[in-house]
């Protein structure tokens, strides 16, 4: 969740960067184990594509899929592993079948037994079956990092035979086909490579730093930390062949260097552009700006712990006096949408969880009249190099100086948001935040954010008893009742006010014109499948 959160903050798709990309001497040139000779002629149109460029603006931590938990850097683990199942491509919450074609889930939804998909192998050659299947769940069981929580609750795992995986939980976890699911869920690597590469029993980590092994359409070929990493299409992949042959990442930190590099004709599609950049892009001879949905949420959150707002009237008139209908289409354009439940849109069903509120500036300035002087000075906090964040901060100031506070914004470096929880005295009274949950499912928002106890509740907000709602939900197998639970938690929360939400961001990204087939997923913002893309 550090990791993830931390990349997220700064590579946000509003955001305007000046940090530098992390140095390291971590690097891979050898060839993919098997030397893709270019990209597969396309079927129905379009051309294959050679090679195909984009950049980050900053390195990703390390390609593991049992260690990588970032948003930056999705784009490799997604192109060089696979697992069980995942999200439909188009926005959608909807789960099917990947490399396994088929599941059930047991009435009491303990026993979850997949059918594998036959002839597929890993990017050594090696085949997959239910043993690699097995071997690839205790892996991440034994790496132990910030992934294995998906793996809290499973009890014991059998391989019947070579096509069936059975996996036994010790209770109910509504959310376990979405962490199968989900860019971080568990992904198939080659026991063999492993194996291979296993040093003073680290399961290989060492190796996969700057390798892949997975059953992926692509692997790495090149992984130089602060340079560029290198993606190959696999000849033998198992799926539809890739339509793209290479896939060429460059280390970009600064928005306007990327921009400048896409127009020269260096890149051909980037993602995370500030607004300034989307507003000159559109109409742009020879560009797209493509949108696409994203489990995206702005909030603000509200520190319950110091005065003023440790009264909660205060932060119900707080959020009143917030003008969301006009500061959300001043900051973020066109994509972004006012928020209208407590969890990022499509996590729960329509009317639900609702946050909504009628603007009023008048309640708030009553209260604030009342307050003593030394509480009428306040601090907005949010994640430094933000630009969008920036705006909306010092958008939300002007507003509340209007109902008698001072309000000083205030960029925050990441790692000092990080710690917030266990430094509360240097804790803002508004930390404004944008951020992404793991998966669709509600409690990889709700129990993240919003628990008393969660990691990412930065200033300890929340409601006890949302909390047991949110544990209810959890273990409940029936979905209706599952998305009660959830719609019950959010709206004690609403009540509370501690935290104010805000608008639903969009993934964006600017693409060189005629170039089509790119695919989406709305749990992973920065990242495009771009196995099927073809040019003009």
């Amino acid at each position: 969740m550090i990791r993830r959160t931390r990349l997220f903050l700064a590579t946000l798709a509003v955001v305007g960067l000046a940090a530098t990309a992390c140095g390291g001497s971590s690097t891979n040139t050898e060839s993919a184990p098997t030397t893709a000779a270019g990209a597969t002629a396309p079927v129905g149109g379009g051309k294959a594509i050679e090679t195909l460029r984009t950049a980050f603006y900053n390195d990703m931590q390390v390609p593991d899929p049992d260690i990588f938990y970032e948003v930056e850097g999705n784009q490799v683990v997604q192109s060089t592993y696979e697992g069980l199942l995942r999200y439909k491509l188009g926005g959608t919450t909807d789960i099917e079948g990947l490399l396994a074609e088929s599941y059930t889930v047991s009435p009491d939804g303990l026993t979850y037994t997949f059918k594998l998909r036959q002839g597929v192998k890993f990017v050594d050659g090696t085949p997959f079956d239910s043993a690699a299947a097995k071997f690839s769940f205790e892996r991440r069981l034994k790496v132990d990092n910030a992934p294995a929580y998906m793996f809290a609750d499973l009890d014991t795992m059998e391989t019947p035979d070579a096509s069936t995986f059975v996996v036994k939980l010790k209770k109910p976890v509504s959310a376990f086909l979405d962490y199968l699911a989900c860019p971080y869920g568990p992904k198939m690597v080659s026991p063999a490579l492993i194996n291979a590469n296993e040093k003073a029993g680290d399961a290989g980590q060492d190796w996969v730093r700057t390798h892949s092994a997975g059953t992926g359409p692509y692997a790495i070929s090149e992984f130089t930390l602060g340079q560029r990493y290198v993606l190959k299409a696999v000849p033998a992949y198992w799926g539809t062949k890739p339509t793209v042959g290479t896939l060429e990442i460059t280390i970009v930190p600064d928005a306007s260097t990327q921009t400048l590099q896409l127009e020269g004709g260096d890149l051909d599609f980037l993602h995370g552009p500030p607004l300034a950049t989307i507003e000159q892009f559109k109409g742009k001879a020879g560009f797209e700006v493509q949108t696409y949905p994203a489990f995206q949420k702005t909030q603000l959150k509200v520190n319950p712990n110091k005065p003023p707002f440790s009264d909660k009237a205060l932060r119900q008139a707080l959020r009143q006096a917030i003008d969301r209908d006009k500061l959300v289409p001043q900051v973020f354009g066109d994509i972004a949408k006012v928020s209208t439940q407590m969890l990022p849109a499509g996590m729960l069903p329509e009317g639900t969880a609702k946050d909504a509120y009628t603007f009023d500036i008048s309640k708030l300035k009553a209260l604030v009249d009342k307050l003593p002087a030394d509480q009428k000075t306040l601090e907005l906090g949010y994640g430094q190099f933000n630009v969008n964040d920036a705006r909306l901060a010092e958008a939300i100031s002007a507003q509340l100086k209007d109902a008698g506070l001072t309000v000083s914004v205030k960029p925050i470096p990441t790692a000092v948001v990080f710690d917030l929880r266990n430094t509360p005295d240097v804790a803002p009274n508004l930390l404004l935040e944008t951020a992404n949950p793991d998966a669709s499912h509600p409690d990889t928002w709700a129990r993240i954010f919003y628990s008393t106890g969660g990691f990412l509740n930065y200033l300890k907000g929340g409601v006890e008893t949302a909390d047991a709602e949110m544990d209810l939900g959890l273990a409940e197998i029936d979905t209706a009742k599952m998305q009660g639970h959830y719609a019950k938690a959010s709206d004690l929360l609403f009540d509370d006010a501690t935290f104010i939400t805000l608008a639903d961001v969009k993934a964006v990204y600017l693409v060189r014109k005629g170039l089509t087939g790119f695919g989406s997923t709305a749990a992973a913002p920065l990242s495009l499948n771009v196995s099927a893309v073809t040019g003009p």
